[in-house]
């Protein structure tokens, strides 16, 4: 019954199954392709990045991979000891699991659940086939050899989660099966009779308990007891099943059965002979290859430490990839037992005389690992034994098509990164591969022992075939903790070897010994090694040791911002390590990998030197206090608690009372005493009396100096050093912001961010990106990103000039004078041209009719068919929506829009948005003008609608407002309306907290006049969101014709003279890699610091010589003092971790306490600049910074003094040049770096 339609879904269910395996083998092939793509490129050198998208094609696939990936990666992640184990798979697995789950569903329900005398049976018959019919993919997704995996390319290991949720939807089918008879049973009191007249039902029982002891036997709680014994079972379990549903099912559906046991069949059958292939050999050639046998291999053991064996199997004859595993079998130590371990090595290992080795590293925990560590301690390395092993398996991904490379390992894990590395940089063939960060972590040294000095072999390595490499090795809980550098948080030499208990760390088992001939391990392990130990592996720039716990997402942010995210990540993580976070975190451009311990450390010491005090109390006391990000908040809040005390002011009064001074020699905090508000004595006497009472020996400040009623307070050199440059080196491009100022509520980060929109550049489509422009974009893009940095989601906004009659006149003009050519070679400029040229036509045309008009003549005729008015004409069908009159404007904008990225990127611009008058719609104004007029808020005066506010706010405040029309006579709006119904219907779109305008001050009147009527009608706290951020003119930016010059030809005006006063310096010049680019660089620059140097609101003459100038504050000098920092650095050759563990107590120079008492107050600055909202706020700061490091370079050599000296020195120097980056970056300016 029914057997008809449940073959046919059968059926289906196969061709669906083959139509995914199907797509997968397609994707497979195309990212063969790509990658013999990349390879070719790289071999022919044709370009600077081979891994680049060489076509639209390669890059709409790239995107589509990126996404797919990105999507798939989030996971639920169960924080609770013990019961990872519950959590659901990532995101990808879900949605796969979701679509079989879909198709399961549809399976069971279509055409069955029909209320008739057969309901029951008829859905328990179709879960049956339902059941059967999953059997076979169930056995394919089992095997370890599967055409499956071969068509797709994927390993049993990636598809072994499939298998275990085909299993468990397996069981919930032959559940509904078996519940549905069994009820449709009870219904008609036929239970005993069917399990009578039917045998076969116990059989189906059988089956189902089978699948219950599987789901429930394969959760990791229970597997776990006892992993050989649930192999065991399991495979036991399988059989039985097959043998049980064989019995139970009808015979038209035992080909599902035949089929799982074909599937079954082949994969055993295959790996019985690759069992004999790889451990058979005829004549085996003992004259070449001690260790040679004709049947299994021989292995030696070594036991390293409490917890770690390392398995050498002699004699391999076949190749592996980096990332394969195998099998191994030892028959004295587990007769019936084979366990899988990743091949730890990819290359012939030195020392040994064998042919070819396998290393395998087996970390001990219960059963075989145990066995095998015991047995090898016990045996020391001096006897031999015959194992077994098969493989390789697995299907690990090509490494060698990817720029960077970042491999995360902890403990044994690096078995399986290691040889991936040692394969990249061994290998002879063509690989992308520009730079590789590794990272090893583990409890204790001894468990990573066998890999280090492998590291080190492979650093000379890289640096031979030209392949950047960085080394990270963190060992998280050291015994020794005498040797562990507690205030810089990173291991020393002596940690590093103490870690050991007892082991070399640095010596393979297998470690040739120069002096010493090849021989066996046991013939070497006495030999002293002359390999470089671990005390001079930390002169090693590339390898960097810490105690602390790594930050994972940070190690992988740099290297994936370095290259612009053509990045590979491989990981294999134990439970101690953290998983990281989200991977759309947007990543800042100056992360390194340093310890992330120092700086809080020395913020809680710096606390703890504070009786009384701790980050925490501290924040919650005072109001928008970050202690751990901004050290000043920390100080204000110590002399708020000291003064407290002497004064009786609450500690709040004073902390608000505190502020900075306008240069160093005045003390870093200064109060007035007039601030606390204490009457009956006069501010002068107080300030001297709270002075006397200061106390000597406080930890953090020296006593006051009083000037008249003013108390200057000034800190102590050694905890300012001692924390802020590790606080600065923690954060990094971060150090300055609070992001706690953009989230809705600061004590609940859960609540999100508040919104901020910025609207600003605003040009006219289909012009030039004229100088008048320019002061818009630089600033309200330097507020984007002062928002920004401060936690708001920030959305930036273009609102064009997309509308009017002009752009009637424009396309009356391309229609005239077009040249579709001269449009896709410089659009912007063509289009401006045809502006020019119809305005002159028209102009000369009015002259015209209004010279005929003098004489007499009857005009009516002309002006009908005027230029004029066929623009307006014209006009009125875009606003009728005419297809084609809309296409040819659309096409300009769209132009006009292309055009403008261009100049915007140059500024280091972005919108997420291009709006413009065009989007707001009739109805939209229509909709508001007739609610002004029920309001009241306009009226009409000689045809036209005008809002009269003297009538509707009293006072001068009305008379200010005047009168602005808001709807012509003829019905046309005017900006007013438009920018009403914008500003309204950007508010329903974006929800924002706040809204900034970046418009000239000549616009003024209009912003007031727009933000009262808003408020008139209804929406006062919209109003009050909403703020205009205006600034003054440029003067001088016009030729010599009196004609308005543009950006793009001024731009390229500053850089050719820019490039002209770089040639001046010849040396400086040459050392330049591409001088054209950085004069570019270097002209922009100089342009925004000279716009930026003054108050907004004042005019300022455009100077070109004066702006270029590398003398004075201008933008060439704040380049040249980042370049020499960074120049500094490079003739240093200090690496990250050198810095990190500088002794910066050795910082006692006046300069440089002067140099770090200003990165402190970078924080303070930028918070400050919140509130002037002027860019002239942090460029005062940066030029301070700046003047700071140009007198400190005679007194505060680094090359050539001492080298703990010259560490401490340069971690000042790399201090400054990360906060002057960071004010930089946030003016909106590039780096340079030479």
């Amino acid at each position: 019954m029914f057997s008809t339609v449940n073959t046919d879904l059968a059926r289906r269910y196969w061709y669906t199954i083959a139509g995914f395996v199907g797509a997968f083998l397609i994707i497979r092939l195309v990212n063969f392709y790509n990658s013999q793509c990349r390879l070719r490129r790289k071999a022919a050198n044709s370009v600077e990045s081979p891994t680049k998208p060489s076509n639209q094609f390669l890059e709409i696939w790239a995107t589509l991979t990126a996404v797919v990936r990105e999507a798939s990666a989030p996971q639920l992640h169960v924080p609770f000891r013990g019961f990872s184990w519950i959590a659901p798979p990532p995101l990808g697995r879900v949605i796969a699991l979701l679509v079989y789950w879909i198709i399961i569903i549809y399976m069971m329900t279509i055409d069955v659940v029909v209320k008739d005398v057969f309901f029951w049976e008829r859905i328990g018959y179709r879960n049956a086939w339902v059941t059967i019919t999953q059997v076979p993919l169930l056995y394919l997704l089992a095997s370890k050899c599967s055409i499956v995996g071969f068509l797709v390319g994927t390993s049993h290991e990636r598809l072994n989660w499939l298998h275990r949720w085909v299993g468990r939807t397996m069981f919930v089918t032959a559940s509904v099966h078996g519940w549905h008879f069994f009820t449709d049973w009870v219904r008609t009191d036929f239970v005993e009779y069917e399990f009578k007249a039917m045998p076969s039902i116990k059989y189906g029982l059988g089956a189902w308990a089978v699948l219950l002891w599987t789901l429930l036997s394969g959760l990791a709680p229970f597997w776990r007891m006892a992993y050989e014994l649930f192999v065991l079972q399991h495979l036991l379990s399988a059989a039985f099943f097959l043998w049980l549903i064989y019995v139970h099912v009808p015979s038209d559906a035992r080909y599902n059965v035949w089929f799982a046991i074909a599937a079954l069949s082949f994969d055993r059958v295959c790996r019985v002979g690759l069992l004999l292939w790889r451990n058979i050999k005829l004549f085996p050639d003992k004259s070449k290859c001690r260790g040679g046998q004709q049947i299994g291999h021989q292995a030696q053991f070594k036991a390293i430490g409490e917890s770690i064996t390392v398995v050498t199997i002699k004699d391999v004859h076949f190749k592996w990839r980096p990332g394969q595993h195998l099998y191994l079998w030892i028959p004295r130590l587990g007769p019936v037992e084979a366990h899988p371990y990743t091949i730890a090595c990819a290359h012939k290992l030195p020392g040994t005389c064998i042919c070819n080795s396998i290393q395998l590293v087996v970390r001990k925990h219960t059963g075989f690992s145990r066995r095998l560590h015991e047995f090898a301690a016990k045996a020391g390395g001096k006897e031999h034994r015959t194992v077994f092993v098969w493989g390789p398996f697995g299907a690990p991904p090509r490494w060698d098509i990817y720029e960077t490379i970042i491999l995360i390992s902890a403990s044994t894990g690096a078995s399986f990164t290691l040889p991936i590395l040692e394969g990249l940089l061994q290998s002879k063939t063509t690989n992308c591969v520009k730079r590789v960060d590794f990272l090893l972590a583990a409890r204790q040294g001894e468990e990573i022992d066998f890999y280090v000095s492998r590291l080190h072999e492979l650093i000379d390595r890289a640096n031979a075939v030209g392949i950047e490499l960085s080394v990270h090795i963190a060992i998280t809980q050291n015994p020794s903790t005498t040797a562990v550098d507690a205030r810089a948080g990173f291991q020393t030499v002596g940690a590093v070897s103490a870690a050991s208990s007892g082991s070399n760390l640095g010596k393979t088992i297998d470690e040739k010994v120069p002096g010493v001939p090849s021989a066996d391990v046991e013939q070497q392990q006495t030999m002293p090694t002359n390999r470089k130990r671990a005390s001079q592996a930390s002169a090693d720039s590339h390898v960097f040791r810490t105690s602390a716990r790594p930050d994972v997402d940070a190690f992988i942010r740099g290297p994936v911002e370095a290259t612009g995210a053509r990045s590979f990540t491989r990981t294999r993580r134990p439970r101690f390590l953290p998983h990281p976070a989200n991977p759309s975190i947007t990543f800042s451009p100056q992360t390194r990998t340093i310890s992330t311990s120092r700086s809080t450390v020395a913020m809680e010491q710096l606390a703890q030197k504070v009786e009384g005090m701790s980050l925490d109390a501290i924040a919650d006391k005072y109001p928008n206090c970050h202690p751990e990000i901004n050290p000043f908040d920390f100080y204000r809040a110590h002399i708020a608690n000291t003064l407290t005390g002497i004064t009786g002011v609450e500690p709040k009064i004073i902390y608000s009372a505190l502020s900075w001074t306008s240069s160093l020699d005045k003390g870093d905090l200064v109060l007035a005493a007039p601030a606390l508000r204490i009457k009956g004595q006069k501010p002068d006497e107080l300030a001297k009396q709270w002075a006397e009472k200061f106390p000597e020996n406080d930890p953090l400040f020296q006593k006051p100096s009083v000037v008249n009623y003013f108390l200057a307070f000034y800190l102590k050199p050694a905890p300012v050093v001692e924390t802020v440059i590790p606080l600065i080196q923690k954060h990094g491009a971060e150090y300055g912001r609070n992001k706690f100022h953009g989230l809705k509520d600061p004590k609940d980060p859960n609540k999100g961010k508040k919104r901020m929109i910025v609207e600003f550049s605003s040009p006219n489509i289909a012009k030039p990106f004229h100088a008048g422009h320019l002061r818009s974009t630089i600033i309200g893009g330097f507020l984007a990103n002062l928002y920004e940095g401060a936690g708001w989601d920030v959305v930036r906004i273009n609102y064009l000039g997309d509308w009017g009659k002009q752009y009637g006149l424009l396309a009356l003009a391309f229609e005239k004078y077009g040249d579709e050519e001269a449009l896709k070679q410089d659009p912007i400029n063509h289009l401006f041209q045809l502006y020019v040229r119809i305005n002159t036509d028209m102009s000369a045309e009015k002259e015209q009719i209004e010279k005929r008009k003098q004489d007499g003549e009857d005009v009516t005729a002309l002006e009908a068919n005027s230029l004029d008015e066929q623009a307006r004409r014209y006009f009125k069908k875009m606003t009728d929506r005419d297809p084609v009159a809309l296409a040819q404007w659309k096409r300009f904008r769209d132009l006009s829009i292309t055009r403008y990225k261009e100049t915007y990127a140059r500024l280091n611009i972005k919108f997420d948005e291009y709006s413009g008058e065009s989007q707001v719609s009739e109805e939209m104004m229509d909709k508001i003008g007739k609610e002004m007029e029920e309001k009241g808020i306009c009226k009409e005066d000689k045809g036209a609608m005008i809002v009269d506010f003297q009538e509707l706010v009293p006072g001068k405040e009305g008379k200010r407002l005047e009168k602005p029309i808001v709807r012509k006579r003829d019905g046309t709006a005017l900006y007013l309306t438009r920018d009403i119904s914008e500003l309204l219907g950007r508010y329903e779109k974006y929800k924002f907290d706040h809204m900034i305008y970046v418009v000239a001050s000549a616009q003024d009147l209009h912003l007031k006049q727009l933000f009262k009527i808003i408020e008139l009608l209804g929406h006062k706290d919209i109003a009050d969101k909403c703020q205009h951020i205006n600034f003054g003119l440029v003067l001088g930016m016009s030729t010599r014709k009196g004609t308005v010059k543009f950006l793009d030809d001024i731009l390229r005006d500053v850089a050719d003279k820019m490039h002209e006063t770089m040639k001046k310096n010849e040396g400086k010049y040459n050392q330049v890699e591409n001088p054209e680019a950085t004069a570019d660089t270097l002209g922009i620059s100089s342009v925004m610091v000279q716009d930026m140097t003054g108050k907004r609101i004042n005019n300022y003459t455009f100077n070109m010589d004066a702006m270029t100038s590398f003398e004075g504050d201008t933008g060439p000098y704040l380049q040249y003092a980042h370049a020499r920092v960074s120049s500094i650095r490079r003739r240093a050759g200090l690496s990250d971790e050198d810095l990190a563990s500088a002794d910066l107590s050795l910082l006692t120079e006046t300069h440089a306490v002067n140099i770090v008492r200003l990165l402190a107050l970078w924080p303070d600055t930028v918070q400050n600049t919140l509130r002037t909202l002027e860019p002239t706020t942090v460029l005062t700061y940066l030029f301070k910074m700046t003047h700071a490091l140009s007198s400190s370079y005679d007194h505060l050599q680094v090359v050539g003094s001492e080298r703990e000296l010259m560490k401490a020195r340069m971690a000042l120097y790399d201090a400054a040049h990360t906060v002057l980056g960071n004010g930089m970056r946030l003016l909106g300016l590039s780096p340079v770096e030479r």
